[in-house]
């Protein structure tokens, strides 16, 4: 019975491991024989070619040449004894005199006979040797080439899914033969297949690439038990490779810890040979160092995203608690010097003096909902919690009712509306898209001079609706213009430190506008101050048309 060989994918290394593909594969005696047999009587016809008197003497080297060959196409050295002294034979018998006889081989022929057996066996064996040498070598390069080209492809691999992919491919490539994917379930009761791998790298259901394999494995029989363990019973097709979790340590028992799944080749289990197994042992054991280099990866990220998420909310408390205690303590401080006022029962304060305490009060009591609106809405908006409804409206409407919820100190502003000539229809959840519109008016008067102009442009065209806003303040610095739309960063203060600017209205301008698949930007104005542009997608109305009788 002949031996399988292995193929070996990777474009030209496949090529450069021919000869010794074609030197390890081992075949049956008839065939071995056939080769000798076919080798020889070629010598033969060659002899009689040859059979000249100035070129007999080649004869000889034909022969040795013929058991040279045999050496090269057969494996087992009782080939070379035999071939070297079938060749003795049949030169004696065809080549010297006296003709077809054996006579020669005690005539005065026997040194040229002795010699001719010696050059012939020791050079085949000399054959042998370097033929097996080649083999090694070239088993040992199938093997790290396989490995390297395993590594490389997990090496571009992030997920689980991924990395059994990778090598569930691989496994299958190198038995070619199907490889079906059995993961652990959650109870650890059995293994379930989840996803079959053919050498070509497609992946399907095990029912359609390998309905031949069991539809489940016992999960018991797996734990502690090495990589190429091939089991029986539920379980005798093929050869299982047990993948173990990469974070486990190995146990005074052998076991390997906590059993992922296994890897199963749907070739018979004496299909593979020792080193063919210590390959696949050594894929496994890549996936496995894959995996836990995965999970490392998932568990960095996971601490990096905490103590992002731990400096977010210090940054919170800290510009929370700082910007809030000013107008907090400026309200209670009005209210106390109203009721002080109302318990003495005299008018110490005249009517512009309480006016003006009582607009302090409601101006912090506004900017502290706004702020609070906005940390909420800032917060369902990035943790998925909010859904849009969105409604068809026109832009210059959506800046209308915006402007009617500005700032009161926009009074002390210039500020003018530029409409689109075309209708800027859009389909937007119109109480955020108003929030927006605010945020940007409002961030335009708190750090532009009183008497400022603030002007508001709404264009329409190519599928998209824009909407700017522009000052002519003292304008944004470009190192503040890259991140201006970070939560709770301010212009001229880094992290909110200030009066009034916990740093949320222009992150949450950004969400919003993300979030209705649109963009927001900032850039200077000439001479001086700075524009924020909102892009939207123009929203699409086909209009249905009755058909009218004719």
């Amino acid at each position: 019975m002949a031996e399988r060989v292995v193929p070996i994918t990777g474009g030209d290394a496949t090529d450069n491991f021919w000869w010794g593909r074609m030197a390890s594969a081992r075949h049956g005696v008839v065939y071995d024989a056939c080769v000798a047999f076919g080798l020889l009587a070629a010598a033969t016809v060659a002899g009689f070619l040859l059979d000249r008197p100035d070129l007999s003497q080649g004869i000889v080297i034909v022969y040795v040449l013929a058991v040279q060959l045999c050496a090269f196409f057969t494996w087992s050295r009782i080939y070379c004894l035999v071939s070297s002294a079938a060749a003795v034979a049949l030169y004696s018998y065809f080549f010297t005199e006296p003709r077809f006889s054996m006579a020669a081989l005690g005539g005065d022929y026997p040194g040229t006979f002795v010699i001719m057996f010696i050059v012939s066996l020791v050079s085949s064996s000399i054959a042998i040797a370097l033929r097996r040498a080649l083999v090694r070598m070239a088993t040992g390069a199938r093997r790290t080439q396989m490995i390297l080209e395993t590594n490389r492809m997990l090496e571009h691999c992030a997920t689980r899914g991924d990395i059994m992919h990778a090598a569930g491919t691989q496994l299958a490539r190198f038995a070619n033969a199907p490889c079906v994917w059995y993961r652990m379930e959650d109870d650890g009761a059995d293994l379930v297949p989840e996803c079959a791998y053919t050498p070509t790298g497609d992946a399907a259901s095990m029912r359609l690439i390998a309905p031949e394999m069991p539809p489940f494995l016992p999960g018991s029989a797996y734990v502690g038990t090495p990589l190429d363990a091939t089991f029986g019973g539920a379980a005798s097709h093929g050869v299982y490779l047990t993948v173990h979790a990469g974070e486990a340590s190995v146990a005074d028992d052998g076991c390997q810890g906590r059993v992922l799944g296994a890897f199963a080749l749907s070739v018979p289990g004496e299909a593979l040979s020792d080193e063919e197994r210590a390959v696949a042992d050594a894929i496994v054991s890549e996936a496995e160092l894959a995996l836990d280099r995965a999970q490392a990866l998932e568990e960095r990220e996971k601490a990096a995203v905490l103590a992002k998420n731990e400096q977010l909310r210090a940054n919170l408390l800290r510009s929370i608690s700082h910007d809030l205690r000013t107008p907090l303590t400026s309200i209670s401080g009005n209210a106390d010097v109203l009721l002080d006022q109302g318990s003495t029962g005299t008018a110490v304060l005249d009517r512009d003096t309480r006016r003006g305490l009582l607009k302090s009060i409601r101006s912090d009591a506004l900017w502290l909902n706004a702020t609070v609106e906005n940390l909420l809405a800032i917060t369902k908006l990035e943790g998925g919690g909010m859904h849009l409804t969105t409604t068809l409206e026109l832009m210059d409407d959506i800046v209308e009712e915006a402007l009617r919820h500005v700032d009161p100190a926009a009074a002390e502003h210039k500020i003018d509306v530029v409409s689109s000539e075309e209708p800027a229809l859009v389909s937007v959840d119109a109480r955020l898209m108003v929030q927006l519109v605010v945020n940007l008016v409002n961030n335009a008067i708190a750090y532009t001079p009183a008497g400022s102009h603030i002007a508001i442009r709404i264009e329409a065209g190519e599928g998209r609706v824009r909407c700017s806003v522009e000052d002519d303040g003292p304008g944004i610095a470009p190192d503040d213009r890259a991140r201006i739309f970070d939560s709770f960063y301010t212009v001229n203060h880094g992290l909110a430190d200030g009066h009034r600017s916990v740093g949320l209205g222009l992150s949450l301008c950004k969400s919003i506008a993300v979030a209705h698949g649109g963009e927001i930007s900032v850039d200077a104005a000439e001479p001086h101050g700075a524009i924020f542009r909102i892009e939207l997608p123009a929203a699409d109305i086909e209009l249905d048309k009755e058909p009218q009788d004719a």
